[in-house]
């Protein structure tokens, strides 16, 4: 057979397998618009309520004491999610707590809005609900990519979450360099005006199917029925693809790495054994970031661990809750540090106050450190994330001018010239500045430790200096220039 010949059957075979495709596609999206809309109801007990003040009307329920403790139930991003998927916690947490279970905007029963949805929308959704809804600081439960987009919002504004629980994160979401298989090829689809057909495709009933069989340890065989009609009535709404096509475009990844170590909030992440899209060794880097941070592995689950193993995960849930504290606001702690008795002499004396001997003077500042939940009357410990400390001196600049004269004097007693501008330089350059180092440094360094302060050291703390004091990073050295001011060199 000629070459010629293979080469137009060749083409011929694509040509007729690229019509049929199409022709598929196409006979899937026009079924996907004549089956929408499909009859939806909330399949939780409870109280039902819109909020119309973030975004769009704002579907959630509500069931639980009334002073009991709030606990935020977030559903994740997928083809007809919805708060349904807590459906066997419901119940048992509303015994003990004040449970919300809202519907993000784009799915469930909340309003389908024809706009670009991103996971910084949705965080300022959260936010906004978590202050104008729930009104305390609540224990948000998110899975999937719903906990970055918690986390995110947890390190914007701490003080609206009391706990987080993170189940089945997504730790490589925003990190990747290439975009993914799914996402090249719906942004291929919506190139084409075609945006339609990938959302009719995964919102078909096959493969709302395996989609849920790989979210659960039972397998896609094992999803009941009732689950099934559930998701596909959630899928089948008007404007139900937008939010959905940006979750398949990847509009919806917002970075968790980066911003977890920085993270105040006690968390804890909960993933199953079963889950096929995560690891543990994952899940136990990405806590080690964190040392407010927690891993459960629970057996004999999957992805959605509270559907696979409700009764545990609600005991796991509480355990941990008794156990971690909630978020403690920052205390401030005040110390005195003695001085060297040689500063004595800049001390001004006074009429009201008898100056007392140079040996029994000290120079006093205030250490005023941020302490965590270790305790309000400690300083935080060698592996806290980070500590900012302020040294605020005692001593006002009207008594420093008035004490000029006589630590010149002082200076001149102990050999030195008066005159900083007359000091050699190689005499300045064999000055030792003042250190804060971190836990890579020598014990006597730790935050706490008395430390002599030198008279020439005095007129550059007449203002209060701030640095940061980061232990598992960097070191930071607090030195004193020719100008007698303070900076901060790494």
């Amino acid at each position: 057979m000629r070459p010629d010949r293979v080469a137009r059957r060749v083409w011929r075979g694509v040509a007729l397998a690229g019509l049929g495709v199409a022709g598929g596609v196409a006979l899937v999206t026009a079924r996907h618009r004549m089956m929408t809309p499909q009859p939806l109801q909330s399949g939780l007990p409870g109280t039902g309520h819109l909020d119309r003040r973030h975004g769009g009307e704002i579907y959630y329920t509500v069931a639980g004491p009334q002073d009991g403790r709030p606990v935020v139930l977030l559903h994740g991003f997928y083809p007809g999610a919805s708060n349904y998927e807590y459906r066997a916690v419901f119940d048992r947490l509303a015994e003990t707590y004040r449970v919300y279970a809202p519907d993000w905007l784009g799915f469930g029963m909340s309003e389908r809005p024809r706009l670009m949805h991103t996971g910084e929308f949705y965080v300022s959704m959260l936010r906004g609900f978590l202050r104008d809804v729930v009104g305390a600081p609540a224990t948000v439960v998110a899975h999937g990519l719903a906990g970055n987009v918690a986390a995110t919002a947890a390190s914007e504004e701490p003080d609206l979450f009391e706990r987080l629980i993170l189940v089945a994160p997504d730790a490589e979401a925003g990190m990747r360099p290439d975009p993914t298989l799914s996402q090249t090829l719906s942004r291929a689809f919506q190139k084409f005006s075609a945006g339609l057909a990938p959302y009719a495709i995964v919102s078909s009933r096959p493969a709302l199917r395996l989609a849920a069989g790989r979210r659960s340890a039972v397998g896609p065989m094992q999803v009941d029925d009732a689950t099934l009609d559930h998701l596909y009535a959630s899928a089948h709404q008007f404007g139900g693809e937008h939010a959905t096509l940006s979750w398949l475009t990847g509009e919806l990844d917002l970075p968790l790495r980066h911003l977890f170590a920085l993270l105040t909030t006690p968390t804890l992440i909960m993933i199953g054994v079963r889950d096929q899209a995560r690891s543990q060794v994952e899940m136990e880097r990405l806590v080690a970031l964190n040392r407010h941070a927690d891993l459960e592995v629970v057996p004999n689950a999957g992805e959605t661990v509270y559907l696979d193993q409700p009764r545990l995960f609600v005991n796991t849930m509480r355990r941990w809750m008794a156990r971690r504290a909630p978020r403690i606001e920052p205390v401030a702690v005040e110390e005195t540090r003695p001085i060297a008795p040689s500063a004595a002499a800049a001390l001004p004396s006074s009429s009201a106050t008898p100056t007392p001997p140079v040996e029994a003077v000290e120079y006093t500042a205030k250490v005023v450190p941020v302490v965590s939940e270790a305790g309000a009357s400690e300083v935080a410990p060698p592996t806290a994330a980070v500590a900012a400390v302020k040294v605020i001196p005692v001593l006002e600049q009207t008594a420093q001018r008035s004490a000029g004269a006589e630590r010149g004097a002082l200076s001149t007693r102990q050999g030195e010239p008066t005159n900083a501008a007359s000091v050699p330089r190689s005499q300045k350059s064999q000055s030792t500045p003042p250190t804060m180092r971190g836990p890579t440094a020598q014990p006597n360094a730790t935050i706490g430790r008395q430390r002599a302060i030198s008279p020439s050291s005095v007129s550059s703390r007449a203002q209060p200096s701030t640095f940061t004091y980061a232990p598992q990073t960097k070191i930071h050295t607090l030195r004193t220039d020719q100008g007698g001011r303070s900076t901060r060199q790494r």
